[in-house]
């Protein structure tokens, strides 16, 4: 009879825990909705996003303990660092001491329980980056947020380029850090083999290095005198670590033996802008540890020239959307026809589109006359005297709003959401970088629109 009653009030215990904790979860999700994270929660469709990219496989060893996200926390993660413009590090502490940005990565933290992983932002963007689709996603985000974009008939397009973090480039410098890089490779194998110090003259090469950066005034006699000792020193390291490992049978990672790859051809390339007819050299590479970046030529006056991925941008009832991404320098002039394919893509109807002079060609001209597209280019030829003052105000109305509105989301995306310098390390995690940025930037234009629309109803 007692282990009857026993039993009867463990359960009523359970249930009453647990309605308590339904009720304390129901309440939490009811403040989360009104606090400005809520609201941007609710700006973005995670289900849609998180079915494109495709969850993680662990089935393959079975070990290891739960994760802390799913994809659509990994995804959340990424547009709160964005967001609030955290460090990797700085996002997790404050993950794990604000219960609101836990419920908008779709976890809840017990009192005892503690994220230590701050790798776990670096994780989740280099596994959403593998997995992003970008096309996929902005088809998703342009039906989720059509209901709250006016005008989605005028499209603008510029490019822009996202510069990522690099020291600028120097060919003094970047001949001196393979130099650096393979006198480090052969000390670290001699050191293996129980060999005694190489004497390469390494300290004379880098005090000769050291005071020409130290000089105020670097003339290019000296700049080329230096690059000639140093290419020459660099050749005499690369034949000292082919002997050693061709002596000694030594095999480098795989890591190592792709950046040693990178050395030679920028030994290559640097000997033939010296001692070659040419000065200008095909791919470019300008970072040893980022070869993937070019030089992008833009023509300003403060930055002649950028070093980072250059994005062809469509504008949609002031939203950003990517149509082209790379980091090789592009002609933007070529891809008016790609863009408006895209805007019907995304919203059906194209009937005004505003670009930059350079996007005036014939060829684009008379495809948007084929496709009944006003544009704001200047009209070549005679024009009927009925239309001029009209076509005049037209074509003023849309160079303003290119100019007021998508060149001035550039500079709201680079000063607000971590796009002034990107600190992604590769060619995969920057993509996502920028990607992840824009998306938060248009998130938040989407937020405020929905916050007007439910205080003009109510």
């Amino acid at each position: 009879m007692a282990q009857n009653v026993f039993k009867v009030g463990q359960r009523f215990i359970i249930r009453a825990m647990a309605n308590l904790l339904f009720s304390h979860q129901q309440l939490l999700d009811e403040k989360f909705l009104q606090t400005d994270l809520g609201e941007l929660y609710v700006s973005i469709p995670f289900e849609q996003l998180a079915a494109t990219v495709g969850a993680p496989d662990r089935s393959k060893s079975g070990l290891g303990r739960k994760p802390w996200f799913d994809i659509k926390g990994g995804i959340a993660m990424l547009v709160l660092k964005h967001y609030l413009q955290l460090s990797d590090e700085l996002l997790i502490q404050r993950i794990n001491t604000d219960w609101s940005m836990q419920l908008f990565c779709g976890i809840l933290l017990r009192p005892e329980q503690r994220i230590r992983d701050t790798n776990l932002p670096s994780w989740w963007r280099t596994y959403i980056g593998k997995h992003l689709n970008i096309d996929a996603m902005q088809i998703q985000l342009a039906k989720y947020w059509k209901p709250f974009m006016e005008q989605t008939g005028i499209g603008m397009q510029d490019a822009t380029c996202y510069e990522s973090r690099i020291s600028y480039p120097t060919d003094v410098k970047l001949i001196w850090n393979c130099c650096q890089q393979v006198y480090l490779f052969i000390q670290h194998r001699r050191k293996e083999l129980k060999l005694r110090k190489s004497r390469m003259n390494y300290p004379r090469q880098k005090e000769n290095f050291q005071s020409y950066q130290k000089t105020r005034k670097k003339t290019k006699r000296t700049e080329k005198k230096l690059r000639k000792k140093l290419l020459k020193f660099l050749l005499k390291l690369l034949q000292h670590l082919d002997d050693l490992q061709q002596k000694h049978h030594i095999s480098l990672s795989n890591k190592d033996q792709s950046k040693l790859r990178t050395i030679i051809k920028i030994y290559e390339q640097q000997h033939d802008k010296l001692y070659g007819d040419s000065t200008q050299i095909k791919d470019r590479i300008v970072s040893l540890s980022k070869p993937y970046i070019r030089p992008i030529v833009r023509g300003k006056e403060t930055k002649p020239v950028e070093f980072g991925a250059k994005v062809n941008m469509i504008q949609v009832g002031g939203i950003n959307f990517i149509e082209h991404l790379s980091y090789d320098a592009f002609n933007e002039g070529t891809r008016l026809q790609k863009c408006i394919a895209l805007h019907q893509e995304l919203f059906g109807k194209c009937t005004h589109h505003s670009a930059d002079k350079i996007y005036a060609t014939n060829a684009n001209r008379k495809y948007c006359t084929g496709k009944k597209i006003v544009t704001n280019f200047e009209p070549k030829g005679k024009q009927k005297a009925q239309h001029i003052e009209q076509h005049k105000t037209m074509r003023a109305v849309l160079n303003k709003e290119r100019g007021v509105r998508l060149e001035g989301s550039f500079g709201n995306d680079k000063n607000h959401y971590l796009l002034q310098k990107v600190n992604a390390r590769n060619a995969i995690t920057e993509k996502c970088w920028i990607f992840f940025g824009m998306m938060t930037a248009n998130a938040s234009i989407i937020t405020n629109r929905r916050q007007a629309v439910l205080k003009q109803a109510a």
